[in-house]
Protein backbone atom coordinates (compact mmCIF):
# COMPACT_ATOMS: atom_id res chain seq x y z
CA UNK A 1 0.00 0.00 0.00
CA UNK A 2 2.62 2.49 0.71
CA UNK A 3 4.65 1.34 -1.97
CA UNK A 4 1.28 2.13 -4.28
CA UNK A 5 0.81 6.00 -2.64
CA UNK A 6 4.43 6.71 -3.20
CA UNK A 7 3.93 5.92 -7.08
CA UNK A 8 0.79 8.06 -7.05
CA UNK A 9 2.95 11.14 -5.75
CA UNK A 10 5.56 10.59 -8.03
CA UNK A 11 3.13 10.49 -10.95
CA UNK A 12 1.22 13.52 -9.79
CA UNK A 13 4.92 15.52 -9.63
CA UNK A 14 5.87 14.11 -12.86
CA UNK A 15 2.51 15.37 -14.66
CA UNK A 16 2.86 18.68 -12.94
CA UNK A 17 6.30 19.41 -13.46
CA UNK A 18 5.57 18.36 -17.72
CA UNK A 19 2.52 20.54 -17.84
CA UNK A 20 4.24 23.53 -16.67
CA UNK A 21 7.24 22.37 -19.64
CA UNK A 22 5.07 22.22 -22.19
CA UNK A 23 3.25 25.63 -20.61
CA UNK A 24 6.48 27.76 -21.16
CA UNK A 25 7.44 26.26 -23.76
CA UNK A 26 4.35 26.82 -25.58
CA UNK A 27 4.56 30.37 -27.85
CA UNK A 28 2.16 32.72 -25.97
CA UNK A 29 -0.96 33.82 -27.54
CA UNK A 30 -1.32 37.64 -28.88
CA UNK A 31 -4.83 38.54 -29.56
CA UNK A 32 -5.77 41.99 -31.90
CA UNK A 33 -9.08 43.40 -32.03
CA UNK A 34 -11.36 41.54 -29.67
CA UNK A 35 -10.89 39.12 -27.19
CA UNK A 36 -12.93 37.32 -24.29
CA UNK A 37 -12.43 37.34 -20.85
CA UNK A 38 -10.67 35.59 -19.00
CA UNK A 39 -7.97 34.96 -21.69
CA UNK A 40 -5.18 33.08 -21.25
CA UNK A 41 -3.40 35.48 -24.00
CA UNK A 42 -0.46 37.22 -22.96
CA UNK A 43 -1.54 40.30 -24.34
CA UNK A 44 -4.92 41.92 -26.05
CA UNK A 45 -5.17 44.86 -27.64
CA UNK A 46 -8.06 46.66 -28.80
CA UNK A 47 -11.16 45.41 -26.99
CA UNK A 48 -10.62 42.95 -24.20
CA UNK A 49 -14.78 42.23 -22.37
CA UNK A 50 -16.15 39.45 -20.39
CA UNK A 51 -17.90 38.48 -16.92
CA UNK A 52 -14.56 38.55 -14.86
CA UNK A 53 -11.04 39.50 -15.33
CA UNK A 54 -8.04 37.15 -16.14
CA UNK A 55 -6.94 37.79 -12.84
CA UNK A 56 -8.62 34.82 -11.92
CA UNK A 57 -6.29 32.48 -13.88
CA UNK A 58 -3.74 31.51 -11.37
CA UNK A 59 -2.10 28.72 -13.00
CA UNK A 60 -0.67 30.93 -15.52
CA UNK A 61 2.75 32.08 -14.72
CA UNK A 62 3.47 35.08 -17.31
CA UNK A 63 1.98 38.93 -16.86
CA UNK A 64 -1.52 39.36 -18.84
CA UNK A 65 -1.67 42.36 -20.08
CA UNK A 66 -4.82 44.46 -21.75
CA UNK A 67 -3.90 47.34 -23.64
CA UNK A 68 -7.11 49.62 -24.81
CA UNK A 69 -10.50 49.34 -23.56
CA UNK A 70 -11.48 46.64 -20.62
CA UNK A 71 -14.93 45.89 -19.99
CA UNK A 72 -15.67 43.73 -17.08
CA UNK A 73 -19.17 43.17 -16.77
CA UNK A 74 -19.31 41.85 -13.21
CA UNK A 75 -15.36 41.98 -12.51
CA UNK A 76 -13.21 40.08 -9.41
CA UNK A 77 -15.24 42.31 -6.63
CA UNK A 78 -18.04 40.31 -7.15
CA UNK A 79 -16.80 37.21 -5.30
CA UNK A 80 -15.26 39.04 -2.91
CA UNK A 81 -17.44 42.61 -2.23
CA UNK A 82 -15.93 43.37 1.71
CA UNK A 83 -12.53 42.10 1.15
CA UNK A 84 -11.34 45.60 1.38
CA UNK A 85 -11.94 46.08 5.36
CA UNK A 86 -9.27 43.36 5.94
CA UNK A 87 -6.15 43.47 7.31
CA UNK A 88 -4.42 41.96 3.83
CA UNK A 89 -6.16 44.64 1.48
CA UNK A 90 -6.69 47.76 3.61
CA UNK A 91 -2.94 48.55 2.82
CA UNK A 92 -3.27 51.96 4.88
CA UNK A 93 -2.37 49.88 7.45
CA UNK A 94 0.13 47.86 6.02
CA UNK A 95 4.15 48.56 6.95
CA UNK A 96 5.08 47.05 3.69
CA UNK A 97 6.25 48.86 0.39
CA UNK A 98 5.86 46.14 -1.52
CA UNK A 99 2.95 43.43 -1.35
CA UNK A 100 3.34 40.13 -3.70
CA UNK A 101 0.43 39.19 -5.07
CA UNK A 102 -1.38 35.84 -6.26
CA UNK A 103 1.15 33.26 -6.43
CA UNK A 104 3.95 34.23 -7.58
CA UNK A 105 6.59 36.77 -6.10
CA UNK A 106 8.44 37.48 -9.50
CA UNK A 107 6.20 38.71 -11.99
CA UNK A 108 2.51 40.31 -11.78
CA UNK A 109 -0.47 38.50 -13.24
CA UNK A 110 -2.39 40.90 -15.09
CA UNK A 111 -1.55 44.34 -16.04
CA UNK A 112 -4.45 47.26 -17.44
CA UNK A 113 -3.04 49.99 -20.13
CA UNK A 114 -6.44 52.32 -20.90
CA UNK A 115 -9.56 52.54 -19.76
CA UNK A 116 -10.79 49.35 -17.00
CA UNK A 117 -14.50 49.40 -16.15
CA UNK A 118 -15.96 47.38 -14.23
CA UNK A 119 -19.22 46.73 -12.12
CA UNK A 120 -18.33 45.36 -9.00
CA UNK A 121 -14.78 46.27 -9.32
CA UNK A 122 -11.22 45.09 -10.00
CA UNK A 123 -8.03 43.64 -7.94
CA UNK A 124 -5.20 43.54 -10.46
CA UNK A 125 -1.39 43.74 -10.13
CA UNK A 126 -1.32 47.45 -11.82
CA UNK A 127 -3.53 49.57 -13.76
CA UNK A 128 -2.14 51.97 -15.89
CA UNK A 129 -4.82 54.75 -17.04
CA UNK A 130 -8.37 54.63 -15.66
CA UNK A 131 -10.31 52.07 -13.76
CA UNK A 132 -14.26 52.90 -12.82
CA UNK A 133 -16.50 51.34 -10.94
CA UNK A 134 -19.82 51.68 -8.86
CA UNK A 135 -18.40 49.71 -6.62
CA UNK A 136 -14.87 49.04 -5.02
CA UNK A 137 -11.58 48.33 -6.35
CA UNK A 138 -8.20 46.61 -4.80
CA UNK A 139 -5.09 47.15 -6.86
CA UNK A 140 -1.41 47.09 -5.95
CA UNK A 141 -0.64 50.01 -8.20
CA UNK A 142 -2.28 52.38 -10.41
CA UNK A 143 -0.90 55.05 -12.36
CA UNK A 144 -3.42 57.69 -13.22
CA UNK A 145 -7.03 57.40 -11.99
CA UNK A 146 -9.20 55.18 -9.71
CA UNK A 147 -12.79 55.96 -9.26
CA UNK A 148 -14.87 54.09 -7.52
CA UNK A 149 -18.01 54.93 -5.66
CA UNK A 150 -17.67 53.16 -2.78
CA UNK A 151 -13.69 51.76 -1.83
CA UNK A 152 -10.66 52.55 -3.53
CA UNK A 153 -7.98 50.16 -1.61
CA UNK A 154 -4.38 50.75 -3.42
CA UNK A 155 -0.65 50.08 -2.22
CA UNK A 156 0.96 52.53 -4.26
CA UNK A 157 -1.12 55.45 -6.39
CA UNK A 158 0.47 58.04 -8.65
CA UNK A 159 -2.52 59.91 -9.76
CA UNK A 160 -5.89 60.43 -8.52
CA UNK A 161 -8.35 58.34 -6.02
CA UNK A 162 -12.11 59.35 -6.24
CA UNK A 163 -14.44 57.49 -4.16
CA UNK A 164 -16.11 57.28 -0.54
CA UNK A 165 -13.45 55.41 1.15
CA UNK A 166 -9.96 55.76 -0.40
CA UNK A 167 -7.31 53.75 1.33
CA UNK A 168 -3.72 53.60 0.46
CA UNK A 169 0.13 52.73 1.74
CA UNK A 170 1.70 55.24 -0.74
CA UNK A 171 -0.24 58.77 -2.57
CA UNK A 172 1.77 60.72 -4.82
CA UNK A 173 -1.27 62.95 -6.06
CA UNK A 174 -4.83 62.76 -5.30
CA UNK A 175 -7.26 61.17 -2.81
CA UNK A 176 -10.81 62.79 -2.94
CA UNK A 177 -13.63 61.34 -0.75
CA UNK A 178 -15.48 61.10 2.36
CA UNK A 179 -12.92 59.48 3.99
CA UNK A 180 -8.95 59.23 3.28
CA UNK A 181 -6.12 57.64 4.52
CA UNK A 182 -2.57 56.75 3.87
CA UNK A 183 0.36 56.33 5.01
CA UNK A 184 2.85 57.81 2.92
CA UNK A 185 1.69 61.01 1.00
CA UNK A 186 3.36 63.85 -1.14
CA UNK A 187 0.09 65.73 -2.34
CA UNK A 188 -3.26 66.53 -0.86
CA UNK A 189 -6.22 65.07 0.37
CA UNK A 190 -9.71 66.34 0.20
CA UNK A 191 -12.29 64.68 2.05
CA UNK A 192 -14.46 64.74 5.23
CA UNK A 193 -11.98 63.52 7.33
CA UNK A 194 -8.28 62.54 6.16
CA UNK A 195 -5.42 60.63 7.60
CA UNK A 196 -1.66 60.56 6.60
CA UNK A 197 1.85 60.02 8.49
CA UNK A 198 1.71 64.05 9.42
CA UNK A 199 -2.10 64.90 10.53
CA UNK A 200 -5.53 64.26 10.82
CA UNK A 201 -7.65 66.67 9.50
CA UNK A 202 -10.98 67.67 8.17
CA UNK A 203 -11.31 69.41 4.62
CA UNK A 204 -8.42 69.27 3.52
CA UNK A 205 -4.56 67.41 4.17
CA UNK A 206 -1.68 67.31 2.61
CA UNK A 207 1.96 66.60 3.05
CA UNK A 208 4.81 66.76 0.75
CA UNK A 209 7.18 64.18 2.66
CA UNK A 210 7.31 60.48 3.33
Amino acid sequence: MNHLLILTVLFIQFNSFSQESETIQKPLKQCYGIGFLPSSAENIYGLAIGIIGSEVMCSRYYTKKSHGLNIQLLGQGFFSPFIVFNNETNFSKSNRDTIIYGDSSKIKRVVHNGLLITVFGTFSEEINGIAISPWMSVNHKVNGLSMNVLVNSIHSLNGVTIGLFNSTYKTNGLQIGLFNQTNKLKGFQFGLWNVNSKRKLPIINWSFKD
